[in-house]
């Protein structure tokens, strides 16, 4: 993940309209640009438990926070897809494949200037994460995972929205 990393500027129907530079997120909604587009997996296992780990202290967003097991900005020119699959391997050290993703979901934007692709990968393994995005992790229920959540722990901001969807799934 770099700061300036150019991701795709689009429009309310997920079109490319341009670019913006990471760094320039804040103007999205100041200057009403439009939207850009992220990833999101949870590792899910046998029991239905979400693999939850915690953002390292240095995150700009949600310091020491609660986290998807893998998040991140696809990057201009990505589809999700290589963008899910890149970010994986860079925050989890996991090859993986399209077939190996499930998508659950295309959240469209509302609070956040984002569209975002859910997905999941059902394994039972913890992965070996990079110690420079994660510092630990627990294995969850979704009711578990909103329970923290709304105890006041750190989070990044979508995932209760995320976590209040898989609770209507089950």
């Amino acid at each position: 993940m770099h700061e300036d990393e150019l991701l795709d500027l689009v429009n309310d129907k997920d079109e490319v309209i341009g670019s913006l530079l990471r760094s320039d997120y804040y103007k999205l909604k100041s200057d009403k640009l439009g939207y850009i587009r992220a990833v999101e997996m949870f590792i899910k296992n046998d029991l239905g438990l979400l693999w939850v780990p915690v953002r390292t202290a240095h995150k700009r967003v949600a310091p020491n926070g609660l986290d998807y097991s893998m998040g991140g900005h696809v990057s201009s020119g990505e589809t999700y897809m290589q963008s899910a699959l890149r970010e994986i391997e860079e925050e989890l050290n996991l090859s993986l494949k399209p077939s190996d993703l499930e998508l659950v979901n295309k959240f469209s934007p509302n609070d956040h200037p984002y569209f975002r692709n859910l997905y999941f990968y059902h394994s039972n393994i913890t992965p070996k994460y990079n110690p420079i995005d994660f510092v630990g992790a627990r294995w969850l229920s979704p009711t578990e995972l909103m329970t923290e959540l709304d105890s006041g722990r750190p989070a990044k901001s979508s995932l209760r929205e995320t976590t209040e969807y898989l609770i209507n799934l089950s």
